[in-house]
């Protein structure tokens, strides 16, 4: 029998409402909680005729409080069952202890009270149960040995039924065939489960094959922006300087050559570190345009989280290269503070220079910071401050999601 899955935070149903849900886990717990699923109605399928039947005016029972009496037992097990592998998203092997004991002992007394019609009680509702037991067990078996398992049932049928077997035909054949859909309710989930984990099996290696083809594609455009990034930056001015285009004794050439010493510096720092993220490689970029401006920006980041979705991403890199152009513009100075990190899943990207600054009580903010920065980080979700004071610099914070620090 399968071991029961670890149970997932805050999971207390077995995931077929949240599709998302169930897709994120591995394919055997994704088939084992659909199974798990169609059991649990196939429950249903009997418990529900069986409430009806106590409201029938035909007198069906000899002893109605009894069969009452098992049957709110019944659906108290059913109930407690569900919520059980709800939780597990599974049957333990001890619910289908249970399950079967029970079922045993609903066989011994519905059958006891029901009043025989053509040597039958249509309104049995214990064989229904039965079924759903055989179906449970074919379920979590894992070898044909396993079906051993489904003996004792049939062993307290042929006791609860003693009265009216083999009264037409011979009492083994006659058992045979009662208990035949038993046993077939038994092989026939066991085979479907076994099918359905196989392919589930089979399409979880496509998938992960897939991933990896698509993690391999995005690493060499990576790698190619960055070589391209190289060679309009660092060799561009390695080139000049080797022709005598540039004078490296300059304090503008000094200067560029800083700025291309802190790119490659991040490259590494991003290589040491392991497979860049999205955001991380979109800054590493804009650190490498602002160096075509002149500035020298010192470039850190942290714990970014790698499924950080492609559009956020995307909007805090521009916006930072935004706000890096506004330094290159505004601020007087040739160097700025670019970082990145997450924390308690938020992530935080400031901007920083120790230029002149502005009063933002007199100065209006200009179109760049308002439309290229603001609104595209509420438009995504997350929000842009802007924090200064005349002679005092600047710092642009970029936080999404945007809520409370």
């Amino acid at each position: 029998m399968q071991p029961s899955p670890a149970r997932g935070p805050g999971r207390t149903s077995l995931g077929w409402r949240d599709p998302l849900f169930l897709a994120s886990r591995p394919s055997g717990e994704r088939v084992r909680r659909f199974v798990a699923m169609l059991l649990m109605l196939q429950r249903l399928s009997y418990l529900l005729p069986a409430c009806a039947s106590l409201f029938a005016d035909e007198v069906l029972f000899s002893d109605r409080c009894r069969n009452a009496v098992l049957l709110a037992l019944a659906l108290a097990w059913n109930v407690t069952l569900f919520q059980w592998v709800a939780r597990r998203g599974w049957f333990t092997p001890l619910a289908v202890v249970i399950d079967a004991l029970a079922t045993c002992v609903f066989m011994v007394g519905v059958t006891g009270v029901c009043l025989p019609e053509s040597g039958t009680c249509e309104s049995n509702w214990s064989s229904h149960a039965l079924l759903a037991t055989g179906a449970l067990i074919g379920a979590v078996s894992e070898r044909a040995i396993q079906f051993a398992a489904l003996l004792p049932a049939i062993v307290v049928y042929a006791i609860a039924h003693a009265d009216d077997l083999g009264l037409h035909t011979p009492f083994v054949l006659e058992l045979a065939v009662r208990v035949n859909s038993y046993v077939w309710f038994a092989v026939i989930v066991f085979f479907i489960r076994r099918y359905l984990a196989a392919q589930a099996m089979r399409l979880d290696g496509l998938t992960e094959q897939r991933l990896t083809a698509e993690a391999e594609r995005v690493a060499e455009q990576a790698r190619l922006a960055h070589y391209r990034q190289l060679h309009d930056t660092v060799l561009a001015t390695l080139t000049a300087i080797a022709r005598g285009g540039l004078d490296h004794r300059t304090e503008e050439v000094r200067r560029r050559c800083a700025a291309d010493a802190a790119y490659v510096r991040a490259l590494i720092r991003q290589d040491a570190a392991g497979p860049a993220t999205g955001l991380g490689n979109g800054l590493a970029r804009a650190v490498a345009r602002a160096a075509g401006l002149g500035l020298c920006v010192r470039f850190a980041d942290e714990a970014l989280p790698e499924d950080l979705p492609a559009g956020v991403a995307a909007a805090m890199t521009e916006a930072a290269e935004e706000a890096l152009n506004n330094v290159a513009r505004h601020s007087g100075e040739r160097d700025a503070w670019l970082t990145a990190i997450a924390v308690d899943g938020v992530v935080t990207v400031r901007v920083v220079d120790r230029g002149s600054g502005f009063d933002p009580g007199r100065v209006e903010l200009g179109y760049g910071l308002r439309s290229s920065v603001i609104d595209r980080m509420r438009e995504v979700g997350g929000r842009a401050e802007i924090i200064t004071a005349a002679g005092e610099g600047v710092c642009v914070e970029l936080r999404w999601p945007d809520r409370p620090p």
